[in-house]
């Protein structure tokens, strides 16, 4: 076999090999969002309340950062949901084995210590100043909560809420 030979089969098989490894990078996202859209389709709803803050970021923009209060941590992959008398939702018992059945929710944290994996709900950035000067206006803070999506350990924010009301909705009607 000649080198020459070599490098008409090496030509040949560029095109497949950039062919597969194109398919490859549209499959990666393609799944991360099917799978996002499969928990707010089918997962669970719980209510967590929040207190919203509308921090800037010259990378992701304009959101609302959410804030859960203190929360008892501690070591653990897992955290188990459980709701309250007023509906809603709290981590009660935090584990490093998967509960097999059970509302749970994986933690966001890559090490040890469980985190919620909730932390912002994006908006449009004209909106997102709105929501905050809202929600600090007047003597006390408004009850606000996120409504999220529970499916197999994952977690998807499906709304945010200030006195009942989708805070879009309450924004566009003041």
């Amino acid at each position: 076999m000649k080198i020459k030979d070599i490098k008409i089969d090496l030509k040949k098989l560029l095109l497949p090999a950039l062919i597969l490894v194109i398919i490859a990078q549209l499959c990666v996202p393609v799944y991360m969002m099917a799978d996002r859209y499969d928990t707010l389709k089918n997962g669970e709803e719980y209510k967590f309340k929040v207190r919203p803050v509308d921090p800037y970021d010259a990378f992701r923009g304009r959101y609302v950062d959410l804030y859960l209060g203190p929360m008892d941590g501690g070591y653990g992959k897992y955290g188990i949901i459980k709701v309250d008398s007023s509906g809603f939702a709290k981590v009660k018992t935090i584990t490093n084995q998967k509960p097999k059945d059970g509302a749970y929710i994986k933690s966001g944290s890559n090490d040890d210590w469980f985190e919620l994996p909730i932390d912002r709900y994006y908006m449009d950035e004209k909106l997102a100043p709105k929501a905050e000067e809202l929600m600090w206006s007047g003597d006390e803070a408004r009850e606000a909560y996120v409504t999220v999506r529970v499916k197999n350990g994952k977690l998807v924010v499906s709304g945010l809420y200030v006195d009942g009301q989708a805070i879009e909705d309450v924004i566009k009607n003041s």
